[in-house]
């Protein structure tokens, strides 16, 4: 078989219209925000004493801000993870958080550096970016730590509530678990609980989809068919190995892995991609997920995603009625259509990319390497979300 590495590419998350300006704000009855000095989130350098460097609202809709200093509370301010307002007048203007931590969807998160310096989040949180928010010139200067969590059961790493990412009820859930290689906690809500399998998520103004536009347990993925460029929502899906060895049809996943819909309560057989689960098409098929978050040139795995307990058991539902590959390379004849895993050989030794370890059928551990890199059918690559960026991780604010 062929064996080559294939990148991952879902990024197509990109922030929406808006984003740092310098526009000064005068809050009626409230201090007077210096919004004109250039500060650093992540230092907390280039303020007076006394002030805080932070996200400054200066509209809401459509959401329009900037970086720029305010007043710091000091020992009054509101600690991280505890309840807040984005400003003193409703979500305009700035919070009353501590100093290092920002307001967002109603709580303070401490302010992180996405690229990898200091700050950092501990171990139970991920530095994750969201839309118009901490932009300057378009570009995001810092994120916000947001909780770990599970993609199929929804629930938090560590927290005295764990259910659907903290919620209250879980089949009313305020927030869901998103990720590519790296899954925490962004809000969610009824504006989304329709948006599962197939179903088109929130975009910004430019049609490029929200990381957290589908419902809880569902992310923007596959294509809607091959040649198109429209992203639906898919399902994460408990991924069991499925080739032509196997005595019972494991094409939908564990029907014993415990999952999450998004109005009900976890449970058992609800990780599946069967129509009424995770999937919504008879030939929905549990892919793994790991062929898709490869990096492109090297064919290795994020760390986090490598050393995570996702590794051998997630997945995502993929429609493979709707896709075609172009087997031969030869103009003028027809596509294949995607292959059913299950009538695919589990290993062989030829050069026809034509066994279920090419397809993503097949666990991590058990498949072959040459050079270190993942055997991976390249058609894979062209049914994903844009395929030539690096992951990316952009999420609304859904206010």
């Amino acid at each position: 078989m062929k064996k080559l590495a294939l990148g991952a590419l879902f990024a197509g998350l990109t922030a929406c219209g808006g984003g740092g300006g310098n526009n000064s704000v005068q809050l009626v009855d409230a201090p007077t925000v210096d919004a004109m000095t250039t500060c650093n989130p992540l230092t907390q350098g280039g303020c007076n004493p006394g002030e805080k460097c932070t996200w400054i609202n200066d509209q809401d809709d459509p959401p329009i801000g900037h970086v720029g200093c305010a007043p710091d509370p000091g020992a009054t301010g509101i600690a991280i993870a505890g309840a807040c307002t984005e400003g003193p007048a409703g979500p305009m203007g700035y919070d009353t958080c501590v100093k290092g931590a920002v307001c967002l969807s109603g709580e303070c998160k401490q302010i992180c550096d996405q690229a990898g310096g200091a700050p950092t989040c501990d171990q139970n949180h991920s530095c994750t970016r969201y839309a118009d928010f901490f932009e300057t010139g378009g570009t995001a200067v810092a994120g916000v730590c947001d909780p770990a969590c599970d993609p199929l059961t929804q629930d938090l790493k560590v927290g005295a509530v764990k259910q659907a990412c903290g919620s209250t009820m879980a089949t009313m859930p305020t927030k869901g678990c998103y990720g590519y290689d790296d899954y925490s906690c962004a809000p969610a809500g009824p504006s989304v609980y329709a948006l599962t399998d197939r179903a088109a998520p929130r975009t910004n103004a430019s049609g490029n989809p929200y990381l957290n536009g589908c419902a809880p347990g569902f992310l923007p993925f596959f294509y809607e068919m091959t040649g198109s460029t429209v992203t639906k929502c898919t399902g994460y899906c408990a991924a069991l190995e499925i080739d032509n060895t196997q005595l019972t049809d494991t094409t939908k996943g564990s029907a014993t892995a415990i999952g999450k819909l998004p109005t009900t309560a976890a449970a058992a057989g609800d990780a599946t991609c069967n129509a009424t689960k995770k999937g919504s098409t008879a030939d929905s098929h549990c892919k793994f997920m790991w062929p898709y978050v490869a990096d492109r040139t090297t064919g290795e795995l994020p760390m986090q995603f490598a050393m995570g307990p996702h590794l051998d058991t997630l997945g995502v539902c993929q429609s493979i009625g709707f896709f075609s590959y172009d087997h031969d390379m030869m103009p003028g004849t027809a596509n294949l259509p995607f292959p059913a895993c299950r009538m695919l050989p589990r290993l062989t030794a030829s050069m026809d990319d034509e066994d279920a370890a090419d397809w993503g059928c097949q666990k991590f551990s058990n498949s072959t390497f040459v050079g270190g890199k993942p055997k991976l059918h390249p058609a894979l690559s062209n049914v994903r979300v844009p395929k030539d960026l690096p992951l990316e991780i952009v999420r609304h604010n859904l206010r």
